[in-house]
């Protein structure tokens, strides 16, 4: 409202996250604020965590002790089934059941589409597909729908994600149903999807899109009229949602939002809400006092995210073969530290290593490192701290350098 990207053709207003988010799910079922996961998994609780197209190991806050415990306690489980090779499906439940129950273990299981740093833990490994190699609907911060077709197989045994939770789902309703447990079986119902085209309409044609008007002109959930044929045929183009009406052949979307200047609060009214700045969190006070440098973290624009993809292509690796660290030349100079330098970073929390960039537009007291980058993680400096409502503070650590002289290099190296 204030910079005027309401009503205006040609802004708009998104959450200015890096991540197209079209799809349909279910109200998270629990209480808020949610568990604070990691900090339950450090502490021993849980028996088995899914791991489903992220990868904690590089992205999470206090990075390095997640890592160190997830990888120990899923090393229980690794024992126990090592010892009894050549047990059948239930034998080996009722090892890894003992395992996680009694011997404090996690059943690690990794869905994904590269084999990450976090499938170093997993016991169970479901590869998925990726767009092209599946059909797939998504949709961009101007609410434009849109249909990817496949054009080539996945890999081996790969499946889309939708895919993924329908053979969960039908197994666990199956094994639900052999024990005469109705109640439970009733949960998994549903899932009886045989393409990507079953899991979108009985989700977005049928649910339709959260967050938009549920009722379109024709008197259904604004999605229901978006069906694979007419994705197809809008191309590019697409729809944008919520989607009005489908006349003479084309899908009928809504450009423009908040035109009647109704909002979607109690009242209908644009609400400015106060956000005051409370101060550094104690923990990170903390490390202020004990450290030099104020260590911001963020994506740079020649890597992809977090390189997942560009780790393996040889170009970008080779011009980034580390996380670069970004350091005044003044703060360079007192350290003894050249561009292309290996150094180590290291406060209360954990250590990590990043390649040395003088860069003249970096304050004298910080440095800017690439963030969750493969081999450079930057969360293992950052404290464990979160707000009251779980959110974390990526960005909250202070460190301290120390040069790694036997391992100086340069980029072309």
């Amino acid at each position: 409202m204030a910079t005027h990207n309401v009503g205006r053709r040609g802004t708009g207003v998104v959450r200015m996250g890096g991540h197209q988010e079209g799809y349909c799910r279910p109200p998270y079922p629990g209480g808020r604020p949610a568990p604070y996961v990691d900090q339950e998994i450090i502490q021993g609780n849980g028996q088995m965590l899914t791991v489903w197209a992220c990868n904690a190991f590089q992205t999470t806050l206090n990075a390095e002790q997640y890592r160190n415990e997830i990888l120990r306690r899923s090393d229980i489980v690794k024992q126990a089934m090592r010892k009894v090779r050549g047990a059948s499906p239930e034998q080996m439940a009722e090892v890894i059941h003992k395992a996680v129950k009694e011997d404090g273990g996690l059943f690690v299981t990794v869905i994904d589409l590269y084999s990450t740093k976090f499938a170093e833990a997993a016991h169970l490994v479901l590869p998925a597909a990726h767009a092209g190699e599946m059909n797939l609907t998504s949709m961009n911060g101007e609410r434009r729908l849109r249909l990817s077709e496949r054009f080539m197989d996945p890999p081996g045994t790969a499946k889309p994600d939708c895919m993924i939770a329908a053979d969960m789902a039908n197994a666990l309703r199956k094994r639900y149903e052999s024990e005469g447990n109705a109640d439970m079986a009733q949960r998994f119902e549903g899932f009886d999807w045989t393409t990507e085209e079953d899991a979108f309409n009985d989700g977005f044609r049928r649910a339709g899109q959260p967050g938009a008007p549920h009722i379109d002109s024709q008197g259904g959930p604004t999605g229901h009229l978006a069906t694979y044929e007419r994705l197809r045929a809008a191309g590019n183009n697409g729809v944008q949602l919520p989607i009005k009406e489908y006349r003479d052949g084309q899908l009928i979307g809504t450009e423009m939002l908040y035109t009647d200047n109704k909002f979607d609060t109690d009242d209908g009214k644009a609400h400015f809400q106060a956000a005051p700045w409370n101060g550094m969190p104690d923990v990170v006070e903390a490390q202020r006092k004990k450290y030099r440098f104020w260590i911001n973290n963020g994506r740079t624009n020649q890597i992809w995210q977090t390189a997942y993809h560009d780790q393996y292509v040889e170009f970008r690796r080779g011009r980034y073969p580390m996380a670069p660290l970004e350091i005044n030349p003044e703060d360079a100079r007192d350290l003894g530290i050249e561009s292309g330098d290996l150094v180590e970073l290291f406060n209360d929390y954990g250590a990590t290593t990043a390649m040395a960039y003088i860069e003249p537009d970096i304050k004298q007291g910080h440095v800017f490192m690439e963030a969750m980058y493969f081999n450079s993680v930057t969360g293992d400096l950052v404290t464990p701290w979160t707000d009251r409502n779980i959110i974390p503070y990526y960005k909250g650590t202070w460190q301290m350098f120390a040069e790694l002289d036997a391992l100086k290099t340069t980029p072309t190296k």
